[in-house]
């Protein structure tokens, strides 16, 4: 019976000091930092990619860009825009795309135009494993990479 006591005590314990480590942290979970990372969308608001077609997403420590099938994209973290926080925010203020039309495959330039509005959209990130999530601000995930070599 003391024993199972000391069990009991040592579990409470163990939660009460999860619990102080989350609030400190302000109660959200931490998130890595995305600088030096490259990936590589698998979804798309919640939907897959047409067929042969990619879209990458890489960060830096002074911008972050990527190449979609026909078109790149990016933007400065120094001229404030994007901001990737360990807290898990995202901020994507501006992007620049270049302008290439492409008919083919079918649906390439909608699915790069869904692409861009749901990262305008993107209000914060975490990181699963290999795999990161991009959501908006009602939790929504948007867009799902899993991370490139």
């Amino acid at each position: 019976m003391a024993r199972q006591k000391q069990t009991i005590l040592v579990l409470v314990v163990l939660v009460l000091a999860s619990l102080v480590g989350a609030c400190k942290a302000g109660g959200k979970p931490t998130q890595p930092d995305l600088v030096g990372t490259k990936w590589t969308l698998t979804s798309l608001d919640s939907g897959s990619l047409i067929e042969d077609t990619e879209i990458t997403l890489y960060f830096e420590e002074t911008h972050l860009g990527g190449a979609m099938t026909c078109n790149g994209y990016g933007g400065g973290r120094d001229s404030g825009k994007y901001a990737a926080k360990g807290d898990g925010t995202l901020t994507i203020l501006q992007l620049a795309v270049t302008v290439q039309l492409f008919s083919s495959p079918e649906g390439i330039m909608e699915q790069e135009a869904a692409y861009i509005e749901a990262f305008h959209n993107a209000t914060t990130y975490r990181v699963i494993d290999e795999r990161l999530e991009i959501a908006d601000a009602s939790g929504e995930t948007l867009l799902v990479y899993t991370r490139a070599e």
